[in-house]
Parts: structure tokens; sequence; C-alpha cells
């Protein structure tokens, strides 16, 4: 079983680094809320933060976690796609068999825990798609100039929010395919959840009954809550651009540790560097990457605002 800490790079949400889906849900949450434009998405993340939250409740045992929560949570998460590709083919009814089959979780975990936990990780991947979406807009609107928006973003967050929201308008199909993304990603979570009630009425029945299983009879319930449908998503692409191991994964890594180091080199040698020459110097000097993606880094590095 894995550990429950997450490869470092596998999962950024709002440039927060998350290690652990089950202990650092409110620092993700909080990431989130700092978003420019959080405000108009409100409901969105509050309404997949409420899934997120019901679905680690399955884990409490006398109000704690049990011991195979946050290593299931991180496995499950990193199997996320297989799992996907194969519960796609299978009853829908047996998709605890696919994930015990695929992941080799502890075998005294719940089917319940299981799929609630499939849930979780559906529920967290709308929160980054959206989150994200909205933090890559933040960090485009530094194009404009660079100490500007700084100082505009620590002394007027309206007119700093005037100016994201403006950025957010320039392209309007990317905002459409975030949020069919995310609703795509609930939809699974909710349909996940209906499955783990059911799993849990199973087991309670089962544990009472001990010479009568009950399971058989609720097949029918269980594959009609869950259709295949909503186990598809929004592009192969987009799919393969989300597992750790990706090229792309490991380019954005390299990219992030290449600013980092570069940043700290040139602030130790002139510690009153501004938000702007830093920038300039990484891209025209370093060569390490176009404007956007230094500025994403540095940002979420914690070198700007400075």
């Amino acid at each position: 079983m894995d550990n429950e800490n997450m490869p470092y790079g596998v999962l950024e949400i709002a440039g927060f680094d998350v290690s652990s889906l089950l202990h650092e849900q409110n620092e993700i949450e909080q990431a989130v809320r700092e978003l420019a434009l959080y405000p108009q998405f409100h409901e969105h993340f509050k309404e997949a933060f409420g899934l997120i939250d019901y679905a680690t409740s399955f884990w409490l045992e006398d109000l704690c976690y049990s011991d195979a929560a946050g290593s299931v949570i991180a496995t499950l998460y990193r199997l996320r796609d297989p799992i996907e590709e194969h519960a796609d083919c299978a009853n829908p009814a047996t998709l605890s068999d696919v994930i015990r089959r695929l992941s080799r979780v502890d075998k005294e975990a719940e089917n319940s825990q299981l799929v609630a936990t499939y849930a979780l990780v559906q529920a967290t991947q709308g929160v980054t798609v959206l989150a994200n979406w909205l933090f890559e807009t933040e960090v485009s609107v530094y194009d404009l100039d660079e100490d500007l928006v700084v100082h505009l973003h620590a002394a007027d967050p309206k007119k700093y929010a005037a100016l994201v929201q403006e950025e957010r308008l320039k392209d309007r199909d990317i905002e459409i395919e975030a949020r069919e993304s995310f609703r795509e990603f609930l939809g699974d979570a909710q349909r996940a959840l209906m499955l783990a009630e059911l799993c849990k009425q199973i087991e309670n029945i089962d544990v009472s009954k001990k010479s009568f299983n009950v399971s058989s009879f609720l097949h029918k319930p269980l594959s009609s809550a869950f259709s295949s449908k909503a186990f598809q998503r929004a592009s192969a692409a987009g799919k393969a651009n989300s597992k750790p191991n990706s090229e792309k994964q490991l380019n954005a890594l390299h990219t992030f540790q290449r600013v980092t180091q570069s940043a700290k080199r040139h602030i130790a040698l002139n510690p009153k560097i501004s938000a702007s020459e830093l920038v300039k110097a990484l891209v025209e000097s370093d060569g390490i990457a176009s404007s956007p993606t230094v500025r994403k880094y540095l940002k979420k590095g914690r070198f700007l605002p400075r």
C-alpha cells in the first residue's frame, strides 16, 4: 500500500501543492478562497467541497479517520485513470471490485469506503480543473504590467479582481471547457456517493443478518444508480495529461525547479529586485520559459508578489 503522502508535483490546486487529500482539505479550500474570482464560483466550490467532506466521512471511526484512510485515498487518486477505464466497461455495481483488483487495497476496507473514496477523487478533480483555470487566468494578468498588478493585488483587491475578470472574458472557450469538466466530475462524484450509500446499507444488513446475504437483491438498483456515462471524461488528451508520470507533469516539475533555483540566485544577488525585473531576468537572461509560465511558478514558489 502506498504512503498517504502523494509524490511532489502530482497535484497542484490553485498554486497549492497537495501532499495529502485527507489531511490538507483546509489548506486546499483556503488556496481556492484566495482566488480573485472565487466569489463568482462560491456555490460551485461549496458543492464540491461538500461532496468531498461527505466522502471522507465514510472513513470516520469514533470521530477519527481509520488508519488506512490516507493511504487508500492516495492510492485511488494515483490510479484514477485505470480505475475509470476499467469501470467504464464493467457493471456499475462492481465498481468496488474494480477498485480492489487494480489497487490491491486493504481487504478490511469496506466497499462503501472504496466507492466513497472514488467519489472524493472525482470531486477533487472537479475542484482542480475549475480552480486551476481561475488560477491560470489570474497569473495571465501579470502580463499587463508586473509591478502595477502586484501593487493592485495588495492595495486594491477590487480593481485587481476587475483586471482578472477582463482577462477571463478574453477566451470563453477555455471557461466553457473548465465548467463542463467540473460538472462532469461532480456528476460522477454524486453518483458514486449514491452507490456508497447503497453499499453501506448492504453492509449493515449483511452484518445484522449473518445467515442471509442480501447483496444480490440490490444489484439492480446499484446498476441503475451509476451508468457508464458517468465515467466519460472531457477529452482523451486531458486525461493523459492528468497522469502523474505523464511527460507534461514531469516537464512542469522540471520547469518549476529551474524557476525556483534561478529566482533564489537573482534575489541573492539583488535582494531589492522588483517583480518585473525578476521575471525579465528569468525569461530573457536565463531563457527558462515564457513570461506567463515563469510568473506562474514564481507565484507558486511564493516569490511573487514582492
